[in-house]
């Protein structure tokens, strides 16, 4: 296994098998992707993962080198970088990284984030915590 590096705050994507931290949700580009195994998200950054060796891959958008990204601390697939892509209008995706939504988990206090968003909007300013 590997070593939980890196933790974030704020809103934050961990992997499901084991919580690590993966990503920040700021960093998220697009919500209109998809993986092998359905819905994905296309970070800018992420976190506590290991990439394997780039290979070739025929996705929907062309042509791509990609390298399978796992989690650095339970090795759960995770998804894909995309190192390089083969078409000038894809070139926006080198260097970012797909993480499938089936292998993710919100964590740190989303719900208490929306909650505050929520009592700010109805004039009720202060939460207990």
């Amino acid at each position: 296994m590997g070593k939980f590096a890196e933790y974030l705050d704020g809103k934050v994507y961990s992997c499901k098998h084991c919580r690590t931290n993966l990503a920040r949700h700021q960093d998220i580009m697009s919500k209109q992707y998809e993986g092998t195994s359905g819905p994905a998200y296309l970070f800018t950054s992420v976190v506590n993962v290991k990439c394997q060796e780039p290979r070739l891959a025929v996705l929907w958008s062309g042509q791509h080198s990609i390298s399978a990204v796992q989690c650095s601390t339970c090795s759960t697939d995770l998804g894909w970088k995309y190192v390089r892509v083969s078409s000038p209008s894809q070139r926006f995706k080198e260097g970012k990284f797909l993480i499938e939504s089936a292998y993710t988990f919100k964590e740190n206090r989303w719900h208490l984030s929306y909650s505050r968003s929520l009592l700010k909007s109805q004039g009720k300013d202060k939460l207990k915590t």
